[in-house]
Formats: C-alpha cells, sequence, structure tokens
C-alpha cells in the first residue's frame, strides 16, 4: 500500500503559503519539531467562523427487489448535523529589558524564550488532541474521549482492548487516517492556521504589585478544531498495560487495522507514546509486517506496521484507567 502524503495541508505548507516573510514559517517548524501528530494533522479552514459545520450519514437506503406490476416505497438517505467547536491556546512571552538586554543579543534572548513557550503549546495542543474532554468548554473533545467506550455506540466497533490493568496503568494505540471528508484539523474562517504572533516590542508591563517596568512583549495565540466527521477512519487500541504488557499486542494491531474502513483513502498514521513503541518493538522482533525505513539515504529509520508509519506522540498518557 502506498502512502502519498504531499497533498496532505500541515501547518508548514500554509505558513510557506501565506507568510512570505517566513516568521510564521518559522514557528510553524518549530512546531513540527515537537510532536509528530502536530505534523501529521490534516488543517483545513472552517464554513464558519466560531467552529465547522458538516453533515453525517445516519443512514443509506438498501434497494428492495420488485415483481411486475410492484411498486417499490420511496426511500432516501438519511443525515444528521454536525457542529465542532475550536480552543483558542494563548501565551505571552514577557522578557525584562535588563535580561533582554543583557550579552547585547536581545533577538537571540527573545527567540529562546519564545521557542520555549512555542513548544509548550505545542505540547498542550498535542495533549488536547487525544485527551481533550467534553467538559472543557473552552477547548475541543479529544480522540480518547470519542473512542472510549467498549460498547453501547457505533464507534465502538473501532475500539479494542488489551486486557489493561485496574491500577491506572495503561496506555493507547491510535490509527487514524487523516483526509478532509474523514478526521481533520480545522481553524476558524477568515484567520490563519497554527500560531498566530504579536510582537509588542518594547512596552510598559505591569508586575503583580500594579508597578510598571520596560519589558520586550510578545503574545502567541492558536485557534485549532478537530473534526472526526466519519469515525469509521479512527480506532484505538485501549487498557495496554505499561506494566504487565499484553503478548498478543502485534495481533491487537492486526485486527485494528481490520476494523478501520480503507486506509487507502487518506493518510493513515500509527500513533503511541514511548512506552508503547518499545513494548511493540520488543513484541515484533522477528516478525515481517515492522519495519523500519528511511525515506532518503542519510535520513534516521522511520517504524512502520504493515506499512503504515509509526509516530510517536508523548501526549499519549501512561495512567489512563481501564476503558469499559
Amino acid at each position: 500500500m502506498a502512502i502519498i502524503a504531499d497533498k496532505y495541508y500541515n501547518l508548514a505548507d500554509y505558513a510557506k503559503q501565506f507568510d512570505p516573510s517566513g516568521m510564521e514559517l518559522a514557528i510553524a517548524e518549530v512546531l513540527t519539531q515537537q510532536n509528530d501528530i502536530i505534523q501529521d494533522m490534516l488543517v483545513v479552514e472552517s464554513n464558519l467562523d466560531n467552529g465547522h459545520e458538516f453533515a453525517v450519514r445516519t443512514g443509506i437506503p438498501e434497494g428492495a427487489f420488485r415483481r411486475a406490476y410492484k411498486g417499490i416505497a420511496p426511500a432516501k438517505a438519511t443525515t444528521k448535523v454536525v457542529v465542532e467547536r475550536f480552543g483558542i491556546l494563548g501565551a505571552n512571552s514577557v522578557v525584562d529589558k535588563i535580561i533582554a538586554e543583557k550579552g547585547g543579543n536581545v533577538d537571540a534572548v527573545r527567540s529562546g524564550q519564545s521557542r520555549a513557550i512555542i513548544s509548550g503549546m505545542s505540547n498542550t495542543m498535542a495533549r488536547q488532541l487525544f485527551h481533550g474532554k467534553k467538559g472543557d468548554k473552552d477547548a475541543f473533545v479529544g480522540l480518547a474521549e470519542r473512542y472510549g467506550a467498549l460498547s453501547g455506540a457505533e464507534v465502538s466497533r473501532n475500539i479494542i482492548s488489551a486486557g489493561g490493568s485496574t491500577s491506572g496503568k495503561n496506555t493507547s494505540i491510535y490509527l487514524i487516517v487523516w483526509d478532509t471528508d474523514k478526521i481533520y484539523t480545522f481553524f476558524p474562517k477568515g484567520t490563519k492556521a497554527g500560531i498566530q504572533r504579536i510582537d509588542y516590542g518594547l512596552v510598559d508591563h505591569v508586575d503583580t504589585d500594579g508597578s510598571e517596568y520596560p519589558a520586550y512583549k510578545e503574545h502567541f495565540e492558536w485557534k485549532l478544531g478537530l473534526a472526526v466527521q466519519d469515525w469509521r477512519y479512527g480506532a484505538r487500541l485501549c487498557n495496554i498495560d505499561v506494566t504487565n504488557p499484553p503478548e498478543d499486542i502485534i495481533e491487537k494491531m492486526c485486527e485494528l487495522e481490520e476494523r478501520v474502513q480503507n486506509l487507502n483513502l487518506g493518510k493513515p498514521v500509527w500513533y503511541m507514546n514511548r512506552t508503547a513503541k518499545a513494548i511493540v518493538r520488543k513484541a515484533a522482533s522477528g516478525k515481517q509486517n515492522v519495519h523500519y525505513t528511511p525515506d532518503q539515504v542519510t535520513a534516521r529509520p522511520i517504524m512502520s506496521f504493515n506499512e503504515v508509519p509509526v509516530h510517536t506522540c508523548e501526549a499519549i498518557e501512561d495512567t489512563e484507567d481501564v476503558v469499559k
């Protein structure tokens, strides 16, 4: 199965297209270095300024056999409208003039501070993509909650349990197919993708006591939402006990692949944290469905499972409760 990735827009692609100055490109590149999912996720502009609206197919006409002089009752497909919300993640960089100008390289000091903030925002957004809760009114719902029950919902078909531990030492592996009508992220209509940076320069900043001091200030803001338009293109292997890993994890991953509707209709990626990746590597020793293939001669080898790339994401927790 060939994986074609260059037709999918990520944050760096948007930055190259819409910011000739290079500033947003630099921010996007910092982001993609921190979390694989940030680089992978498909990004589109939403059709609303307060969220993203789409229709989900809830039923299709199955047709009917007929005989001569006997009609067929009318039938139609049924849909429901879903509106996904987005979150606004913000941060400020404030560097005292004394600190910034110490050593005579203001730009380098400010750049270092900004990189740290951007890295932290990237980690926060990655955690939200996986572990965002319905109760997070200022943000969006993540993958763990969308694929969060072994029974009782249609989506449960795409969730497999690896056994699990009642001690709360569990993790999950996800298989996501990114595409514009399946699973993707979005930014509000009329805005820009990725982190937006406002440089206020040297300003009078107010400390906790209400006193002013000169400081260099920047504001960073990132608007993002997650749309699972077709749940059949995502799947979760949950209840992986990190203290006593399941011996059949490779078999479970193979089974999970078969739950996904079609791996050829989009950009499929496996996501797991370092703990789960080590478990998979150990279990895959000597097996033929796990490979390390560099995309260039000098590139670091990339792990793949049944030709689908395996990407690391530390935002996936090792402390999950048992999914029931």
